[in-house]
């Protein structure tokens, strides 16, 4: 066994291990713990507070029984499973998700972001989707809530999209993985991956250590840290092609409108206004290279608050609450990396799933869990192999 310090304390044999407490590492862990295994979660962080917990919650609209292609399946498998775990869920914890199938618009007034969404309601026709195009006068006598006159070039309707507060969702994931008896730890540093071959046989962290029959690294941004980590240490350098994840900062501003006066979420390029039951409004976001930082910069909290309020006047009252940022999970194709890890025999990865995590969540756990208890995935896990490129 390779670098195994002896340990004074008590060695933990789940069935698996989870290494990750977002929606991906939640939604797996509860999947699993469904059907009888027993599943240990840890995180360097606390539980859910990551991207999961920063992004807006919304949920494209897709169609199963139209899918051909392996990632529309599992789009499609995440669009019929939503609905379903949140009332199994809300059933299970007492905590309402909010989701809701609200529909969504998408508009573009730059000739460029017209011809992105012209393509991408193509797209979503192909794959079956409900798509109801509208005209500058459509818009202002359907929406009248927003404020673009006749400088739309391009809008439509999703009739099918739909939101989730994500917060609420990570805390009835969290809660309802602890009720099936799942053992969760958060604020925990893996030191130490130990080997027989081609096998993990155990991993030794800052408060003890695991032993699992199979891993899952679900962490996210730091996916590819553990993963390079894992393969350093086990002498796989150079053997074993790596997963290729970068973080992708995204900033969101929180209005407070007082009450909710639109249902729908509003999409214009790569940003977007979201309703919420209460009367608070997500707006977000952006899509900056800044490594692992956090922070949020005063440009561009002001740029999205003024672009809530430009676009929508109601807005113009609404208090700012507070702004933050998240850290997105990209693989360079932004494909995530759904399978296991090439040559080992039990270490797998669920990550890179960038912009999609929280509407993907559910299907990966599903053809996660089906994986990793030697089942045929229900999806063609093929497009999503670690060693695609």
């Amino acid at each position: 066994m390779l670098g195994a310090p002896a340990l004074s304390r008590d060695v933990s044999t789940p069935d698996f291990l989870i290494i990750g407490g977002g929606v991906i590492g939640l939604s797996i862990s509860y999947e699993l713990a469904r059907h009888g295994h027993q599943v240990a979660l840890i995180d360097k962080g606390e539980i859910g507070r990551e991207a999961s917990w920063a992004g807006a919650g919304l949920l494209p609209p897709a169609n199963q029984q139209h899918a051909w292609e392996p990632i529309e399946q599992l789009r499609g498998l995440s669009h019929r499973l939503f609905p379903e775990w949140s009332k199994q869920l809300e059933a299970e914890t007492g905590i309402d998700n909010e989701f809701e199938i609200t529909g969504g618009l998408y508009l573009a007034r730059d000739p460029g972001e017209a011809v992105s969404l012209r393509m991408a309601c193509l797209q979503y026709e192909e794959e079956g989707v409900e798509v109801l195009s509208l005209d500058a006068g459509q818009v202002a006598e359907q929406f009248p809530h927003v404020q673009v006159g006749e400088a739309v070039l391009e809008a439509c309707f999703l009739p099918g999209e739909a939101v989730v507060r994500n917060p609420r969702h990570l805390q009835s994931l969290e809660k309802g993985c602890r009720q099936r008896g799942v053992q969760l730890f958060p604020q925990i540093e893996i030191t130490t991956w130990n080997f027989e071959k081609d096998q993990l046989v155990s991993v030794d962290t800052s408060q003890g250590r695991f032993a699992p029959k199979a891993i899952c690294l679900a962490a996210g941004a730091w996916s590819q840290r553990l993963a390079d980590q894992l393969l350093d240490q086990g002498h796989f350098a150079g053997r074993i092609q790596r997963p290729e994840i970068e973080p992708i900062r995204g900033q969101l501003v929180l209005l407070d409108a007082g009450k909710r006066f639109f249902s729908a979420p509003i999409n214009e390029g790569i940003r977007y206004i979201v309703p919420r039951r209460d009367g608070h409004v997500l707006v977000g976001a952006t899509v900056e290279e800044a490594g692992f930082d956090k922070s949020t910069t005063p440009e561009a909290v002001e740029d999205l608050a003024s672009f809530a309020r430009q676009l929508v006047p109601q807005l113009a009252a609404a208090k700012q609450v507070r702004a933050w940022a998240g850290l997105r999970p990209a693989s360079v194709d932004r494909i995530p990396y759904i399978g296991k890890l090439p040559h080992l025999g039990n270490v797998y990865l669920a990550a890179g799933h960038y912009r999609s995590g929280l509407h993907l969540s559910p299907a990966t756990a599903v053809v996660m869990a089906q994986l990793m208890s030697g089942q045929t995935p229900e999806v063609d896990l093929g497009p999503f192999r670690v060693n695609r490129a």
